[in-house]
């Protein structure tokens, strides 16, 4: 261990050391009817019992955020190494402006009991209603409880994980 050496890394880069969770299509209904999904790269476990409960960091400004206050129900699809391409493409335009789902022709299921839209070929998928939500500076911190949820097999051999801009990773086999 002597030989090992350490670099620096800056301090708005240190993020990067701890994003090692899945990313995840937070995907909601607005107001006026339209379905949309946004990539979050930055969630976590909350419980486990006495059912799931989870948290995403979501930016107050964005459509995602207002269909989270407005139907306290969410759906979080959690993509697989594969639709990398789409999750970019679905985190570069606002839901405001574009029905995501029809801008790239996005095959998808509806949610059991959860109004929203799942895109087909995820690894899996949780419905949610909203529990909670936190302020903190330009950020908030959703809490979401799960209803149910949904999985392929070895699901987590496929799930996308996000370190920063367009560097992604998928895991490796568990040991």
């Amino acid at each position: 261990m002597k030989d090992i050496q350490y670099n620096p890394v800056t301090l708005e880069k240190a993020y990067t050391l701890l994003n090692g969770g899945g990313v995840l299509w937070i995907c909601t209904k607005g107001k006026e009817g339209r379905y949309d999904l946004a990539p979050i790269a930055w969630t976590c476990p909350l419980d486990y019992e006495p059912v799931t409960r989870l948290l995403f960091v979501c930016d107050p400004g964005h459509a995602t955020f207002e269909n989270l206050e407005l139907q306290k129900e969410f759906i979080a699809a959690l993509p697989t190494y594969q639709q990398k391409d789409l999750v970019l493409k679905t985190g570069n335009i606002s839901g405001r402006t574009v029905d995501k789902f029809k801008e790239w022709d996005i095959p998808f299921s509806r949610g059991t009991g959860v109004d929203a839209l799942v895109p087909q070929g995820v690894a899996a998928w949780l419905e949610c209603k909203v529990i909670e939500i936190y302020r903190s500076g330009s950020v908030a911190i959703v809490c979401g409880e799960v209803l149910a949820a949904f999985a392929i097999s070895d699901a987590w051999k496929w799930v996308l994980h996000h370190v920063e801009g367009e560097h992604f990773y998928r895991p490796g086999p568990r040991v």
